[in-house]
Protein backbone atom coordinates (compact mmCIF):
# COMPACT_ATOMS: atom_id res chain seq x y z
CA UNK A 1 0.00 0.00 0.00
CA UNK A 2 1.12 3.92 -1.22
CA UNK A 3 1.49 5.62 1.86
CA UNK A 4 -1.52 8.09 0.32
CA UNK A 5 -3.51 4.52 0.03
CA UNK A 6 -3.63 4.39 4.01
CA UNK A 7 -6.67 6.67 3.76
CA UNK A 8 -9.30 5.07 1.57
CA UNK A 9 -11.93 7.92 2.08
CA UNK A 10 -10.41 11.62 2.15
CA UNK A 11 -12.46 14.67 2.23
CA UNK A 12 -10.31 18.38 1.61
CA UNK A 13 -12.64 20.88 2.35
CA UNK A 14 -11.33 24.30 0.32
CA UNK A 15 -10.00 21.84 -2.26
CA UNK A 16 -11.12 24.12 -4.83
CA UNK A 17 -8.24 26.57 -3.31
CA UNK A 18 -4.38 26.45 -4.28
CA UNK A 19 -3.33 24.32 -1.41
CA UNK A 20 -6.44 22.30 -1.28
CA UNK A 21 -6.08 21.35 -4.80
CA UNK A 22 -2.45 20.13 -4.12
CA UNK A 23 -3.46 18.12 -1.63
CA UNK A 24 -6.01 16.31 -3.73
CA UNK A 25 -3.59 16.34 -6.80
CA UNK A 26 -1.14 14.42 -4.97
CA UNK A 27 -3.82 11.85 -2.73
CA UNK A 28 -5.20 10.93 -6.11
CA UNK A 29 -2.32 10.90 -8.27
CA UNK A 30 -0.68 8.46 -5.00
CA UNK A 31 -4.03 5.77 -5.30
CA UNK A 32 -6.23 7.42 -3.25
CA UNK A 33 -9.22 5.36 -3.45
CA UNK A 34 -11.92 8.49 -2.96
CA UNK A 35 -11.69 11.81 -2.83
CA UNK A 36 -14.36 14.73 -1.81
CA UNK A 37 -13.73 18.17 -2.43
CA UNK A 38 -16.51 20.56 -0.29
CA UNK A 39 -16.50 23.73 -1.26
CA UNK A 40 -18.36 27.22 -1.55
CA UNK A 41 -16.99 27.56 -4.84
CA UNK A 42 -17.29 25.34 -7.51
CA UNK A 43 -14.10 24.44 -9.25
CA UNK A 44 -13.09 26.24 -11.93
CA UNK A 45 -12.57 22.73 -13.98
CA UNK A 46 -13.20 19.24 -13.88
CA UNK A 47 -11.31 17.31 -10.46
CA UNK A 48 -9.40 14.35 -11.92
CA UNK A 49 -9.89 11.64 -9.12
CA UNK A 50 -12.14 13.87 -6.85
CA UNK A 51 -15.66 14.40 -6.81
CA UNK A 52 -16.93 17.96 -6.20
CA UNK A 53 -19.13 18.77 -3.44
CA UNK A 54 -20.73 22.47 -3.07
CA UNK A 55 -21.50 22.90 0.32
CA UNK A 56 -20.35 25.18 3.51
CA UNK A 57 -18.24 22.94 5.88
CA UNK A 58 -19.29 25.00 8.81
CA UNK A 59 -22.73 24.55 8.17
CA UNK A 60 -22.34 21.49 6.39
CA UNK A 61 -25.37 19.11 4.47
CA UNK A 62 -26.44 15.84 6.08
CA UNK A 63 -24.04 14.12 2.84
CA UNK A 64 -21.13 16.04 3.85
CA UNK A 65 -21.53 14.84 7.79
CA UNK A 66 -22.12 11.38 6.75
CA UNK A 67 -18.69 11.77 4.00
CA UNK A 68 -16.67 13.23 7.40
CA UNK A 69 -17.96 10.87 9.46
CA UNK A 70 -17.17 7.72 7.85
CA UNK A 71 -13.78 9.63 6.19
CA UNK A 72 -10.14 8.36 7.09
CA UNK A 73 -8.65 11.86 6.34
CA UNK A 74 -10.69 15.19 6.55
CA UNK A 75 -8.17 18.10 4.91
CA UNK A 76 -9.09 21.75 6.84
CA UNK A 77 -7.23 23.77 3.19
CA UNK A 78 -9.47 26.38 4.71
CA UNK A 79 -9.00 30.56 6.07
CA UNK A 80 -8.42 30.44 9.80
CA UNK A 81 -11.82 31.26 11.06
CA UNK A 82 -13.51 28.28 8.41
CA UNK A 83 -11.16 25.78 10.01
CA UNK A 84 -11.72 26.45 13.71
CA UNK A 85 -15.51 26.56 13.61
CA UNK A 86 -15.58 23.56 11.38
CA UNK A 87 -12.95 21.27 13.68
CA UNK A 88 -14.85 22.29 16.78
CA UNK A 89 -17.86 21.00 14.80
CA UNK A 90 -16.69 18.27 12.95
CA UNK A 91 -13.95 16.94 15.59
CA UNK A 92 -16.64 15.07 17.99
CA UNK A 93 -17.88 13.33 14.67
CA UNK A 94 -14.77 11.18 13.38
CA UNK A 95 -13.94 7.66 13.78
CA UNK A 96 -11.29 6.32 15.58
CA UNK A 97 -8.40 5.65 13.15
CA UNK A 98 -9.18 8.88 11.28
CA UNK A 99 -6.99 12.22 10.96
CA UNK A 100 -7.36 15.42 10.59
CA UNK A 101 -5.04 18.20 8.79
CA UNK A 102 -5.55 21.75 9.04
CA UNK A 103 -2.99 23.63 6.71
CA UNK A 104 -2.96 26.81 8.30
CA UNK A 105 -0.10 29.20 8.34
CA UNK A 106 -0.56 30.30 11.89
CA UNK A 107 -1.55 27.72 14.25
CA UNK A 108 -1.79 29.62 17.94
CA UNK A 109 -5.31 30.03 18.14
CA UNK A 110 -6.35 26.77 15.87
CA UNK A 111 -4.77 24.95 18.98
CA UNK A 112 -6.37 26.58 21.46
CA UNK A 113 -9.86 25.86 20.24
CA UNK A 114 -9.39 22.60 19.43
CA UNK A 115 -7.26 21.39 22.77
CA UNK A 116 -10.60 21.28 24.77
CA UNK A 117 -12.56 19.29 21.86
CA UNK A 118 -13.31 16.03 22.45
CA UNK A 119 -12.58 13.34 19.73
CA UNK A 120 -11.27 10.22 18.66
CA UNK A 121 -9.20 11.50 15.13
CA UNK A 122 -5.88 12.29 15.24
CA UNK A 123 -5.21 15.90 14.49
CA UNK A 124 -2.13 17.33 12.94
CA UNK A 125 -1.11 20.63 11.53
CA UNK A 126 1.00 20.65 8.51
CA UNK A 127 2.01 24.05 7.02
CA UNK A 128 3.62 24.03 2.97
CA UNK A 129 6.20 26.66 3.21
CA UNK A 130 5.85 27.29 -0.21
CA UNK A 131 3.57 28.41 -2.74
CA UNK A 132 1.11 25.44 -3.97
CA UNK A 133 1.94 25.59 -7.79
CA UNK A 134 5.49 24.47 -6.79
CA UNK A 135 4.90 21.33 -5.57
CA UNK A 136 6.05 19.32 -2.75
CA UNK A 137 9.58 18.06 -4.18
CA UNK A 138 12.24 19.37 -3.16
CA UNK A 139 10.16 21.78 -0.73
CA UNK A 140 9.78 21.97 3.12
CA UNK A 141 6.55 21.39 5.12
CA UNK A 142 6.34 22.24 8.35
CA UNK A 143 4.62 19.49 11.13
CA UNK A 144 2.84 20.59 13.93
CA UNK A 145 1.24 17.45 16.32
CA UNK A 146 -1.01 18.12 17.98
CA UNK A 147 -2.66 14.78 19.11
CA UNK A 148 -0.46 11.72 16.96
CA UNK A 149 -0.06 8.37 16.67
CA UNK A 150 0.49 6.25 14.05
CA UNK A 151 -1.89 7.64 11.09
CA UNK A 152 -0.26 11.12 11.53
CA UNK A 153 3.19 9.51 11.93
CA UNK A 154 2.07 7.65 7.70
CA UNK A 155 0.88 11.50 6.54
CA UNK A 156 4.03 12.74 7.06
CA UNK A 157 5.77 9.85 5.79
CA UNK A 158 3.70 10.25 2.53
CA UNK A 159 3.91 13.69 2.35
CA UNK A 160 8.25 13.11 2.58
CA UNK A 161 7.97 10.69 0.22
CA UNK A 162 7.03 12.91 -2.75
CA UNK A 163 10.27 14.73 -1.91
CA UNK A 164 9.40 17.66 0.61
CA UNK A 165 11.75 18.13 3.67
CA UNK A 166 9.17 17.82 6.92
CA UNK A 167 10.19 19.89 9.76
CA UNK A 168 8.51 19.16 13.46
CA UNK A 169 7.63 22.16 15.83
CA UNK A 170 5.37 22.70 18.32
CA UNK A 171 2.54 25.59 17.88
CA UNK A 172 4.59 28.63 19.56
CA UNK A 173 7.29 27.63 17.49
CA UNK A 174 6.15 27.47 14.30
CA UNK A 175 4.29 30.61 15.17
CA UNK A 176 7.33 32.37 16.32
CA UNK A 177 9.65 30.94 13.11
CA UNK A 178 6.39 31.89 10.99
CA UNK A 179 6.44 35.74 12.15
CA UNK A 180 10.02 35.90 10.80
CA UNK A 181 9.88 33.99 7.63
CA UNK A 182 6.42 35.17 6.66
CA UNK A 183 5.12 38.31 8.39
CA UNK A 184 8.51 40.28 8.48
CA UNK A 185 9.24 39.56 5.01
CA UNK A 186 6.07 39.93 3.47
CA UNK A 187 5.73 43.12 5.43
CA UNK A 188 9.09 44.48 4.36
CA UNK A 189 8.31 43.56 0.30
CA UNK A 190 4.86 45.49 0.86
CA UNK A 191 6.21 48.47 2.76
CA UNK A 192 9.00 48.76 0.02
CA UNK A 193 5.74 49.06 -2.57
CA UNK A 194 4.35 51.36 -0.41
CA UNK A 195 7.28 53.68 -0.21
CA UNK A 196 7.37 53.79 -4.14
CA UNK A 197 3.53 54.51 -4.63
CA UNK A 198 3.77 57.56 -2.24
CA UNK A 199 6.72 58.62 -4.09
CA UNK A 200 7.33 59.79 -7.87
CA UNK A 201 8.00 56.44 -8.93
CA UNK A 202 7.53 55.65 -12.36
CA UNK A 203 8.14 51.99 -13.38
CA UNK A 204 8.28 53.15 -17.32
CA UNK A 205 10.88 55.22 -17.04
CA UNK A 206 13.11 53.03 -14.72
CA UNK A 207 12.45 49.71 -15.44
CA UNK A 208 15.76 49.71 -17.99
CA UNK A 209 17.78 50.91 -16.21
CA UNK A 210 17.03 49.47 -12.60
CA UNK A 211 19.84 46.91 -11.02
CA UNK A 212 18.95 43.69 -10.21
CA UNK A 213 18.24 44.21 -6.44
CA UNK A 214 15.27 45.93 -7.02
CA UNK A 215 14.17 44.15 -10.04
CA UNK A 216 14.82 40.92 -7.71
CA UNK A 217 12.24 43.09 -4.66
CA UNK A 218 9.80 44.45 -7.30
CA UNK A 219 9.49 40.59 -8.31
CA UNK A 220 8.55 39.89 -4.47
CA UNK A 221 6.06 42.37 -4.48
CA UNK A 222 4.51 41.03 -8.11
CA UNK A 223 4.35 37.52 -6.43
CA UNK A 224 2.22 38.43 -3.12
CA UNK A 225 0.00 41.23 -5.07
CA UNK A 226 -0.96 38.52 -7.51
CA UNK A 227 -1.80 35.92 -5.04
CA UNK A 228 -5.02 36.02 -2.59
CA UNK A 229 -5.06 38.89 -0.62
CA UNK A 230 -6.74 37.17 2.05
CA UNK A 231 -3.72 34.66 2.62
CA UNK A 232 -1.39 37.46 3.51
CA UNK A 233 -3.65 39.27 5.79
CA UNK A 234 -4.43 36.36 7.32
CA UNK A 235 -0.48 35.69 8.04
CA UNK A 236 0.06 39.35 9.44
CA UNK A 237 -3.16 39.36 11.60
CA UNK A 238 -3.96 36.02 12.65
CA UNK A 239 -0.37 35.49 14.08
CA UNK A 240 0.67 36.29 17.21
CA UNK A 241 4.29 37.57 16.99
CA UNK A 242 3.61 39.66 14.27
CA UNK A 243 2.99 42.93 15.49
CA UNK A 244 6.82 42.23 17.53
CA UNK A 245 8.32 41.61 13.85
CA UNK A 246 6.92 44.95 12.75
CA UNK A 247 7.59 46.46 15.52
CA UNK A 248 11.14 45.21 14.58
CA UNK A 249 11.08 46.27 11.07
CA UNK A 250 10.39 50.17 11.99
CA UNK A 251 12.85 49.92 14.90
CA UNK A 252 15.93 48.70 12.66
CA UNK A 253 14.76 51.34 9.91
CA UNK A 254 14.82 54.16 12.42
CA UNK A 255 17.79 52.86 13.97
CA UNK A 256 19.31 52.93 10.58
CA UNK A 257 18.35 56.55 9.75
CA UNK A 258 19.99 57.66 13.10
CA UNK A 259 23.52 55.50 11.94
CA UNK A 260 23.15 57.36 8.21
CA UNK A 261 22.44 60.78 9.99
CA UNK A 262 25.66 60.18 12.29
CA UNK A 263 27.63 60.54 9.59
CA UNK A 264 30.51 57.97 11.09
CA UNK A 265 31.29 55.53 8.16
CA UNK A 266 33.20 53.03 11.00
CA UNK A 267 29.41 52.93 12.62
CA UNK A 268 27.75 51.50 8.97
CA UNK A 269 31.15 49.36 8.42
CA UNK A 270 30.07 48.05 11.94
CA UNK A 271 26.51 47.24 10.74
CA UNK A 272 27.61 45.46 8.10
CA UNK A 273 30.32 42.96 10.15
CA UNK A 274 27.54 42.46 12.02
CA UNK A 275 25.28 41.50 9.87
CA UNK A 276 27.83 39.37 8.37
CA UNK A 277 27.61 37.03 11.49
CA UNK A 278 24.26 36.31 11.12
CA UNK A 279 24.71 34.53 8.06
CA UNK A 280 27.99 32.86 9.13
CA UNK A 281 27.12 29.82 10.91
CA UNK A 282 24.57 29.14 7.58
CA UNK A 283 25.67 25.84 5.34
CA UNK A 284 23.99 28.11 2.88
CA UNK A 285 26.35 30.65 0.49
CA UNK A 286 24.06 33.11 0.09
CA UNK A 287 26.01 35.79 -1.53
CA UNK A 288 26.46 32.91 -4.42
CA UNK A 289 22.76 32.05 -4.65
CA UNK A 290 22.08 35.99 -4.96
CA UNK A 291 24.60 36.14 -7.44
CA UNK A 292 22.64 33.29 -9.45
CA UNK A 293 19.26 35.21 -8.91
CA UNK A 294 21.16 37.91 -10.66
CA UNK A 295 22.04 36.19 -13.35
CA UNK A 296 18.53 36.35 -15.11
CA UNK A 297 19.01 38.81 -17.83
CA UNK A 298 16.60 41.30 -17.97
CA UNK A 299 15.26 40.46 -21.17
CA UNK A 300 14.86 36.69 -20.74
CA UNK A 301 12.20 36.51 -18.24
Amino acid sequence: MSDGGRFPNVVIAGGSGAVGSLFRETLARDGAPSVAVVDRRAPLAPLSGATAVEDDITHPSTWTLDRIACCDLLILATPEPVAIEAATTLLPLMKSGSLVVDTLSVKSRYARAIATTATDAEVLGVNPMFAPSLGFAGRSVVAVPYRCAELAEGFLAFIASQGADVVRLDTEGHDRACAALQAATHASVLCFGMALAAGSYDLSAVERIMPPPHRTLLALLARIVSADPEVYRDIQAANPYAAEARAGLVDAHRRFDRLIDSGNPEVFHRLVTELRSLLAGSETDYAALCARLFEIAPRSQ
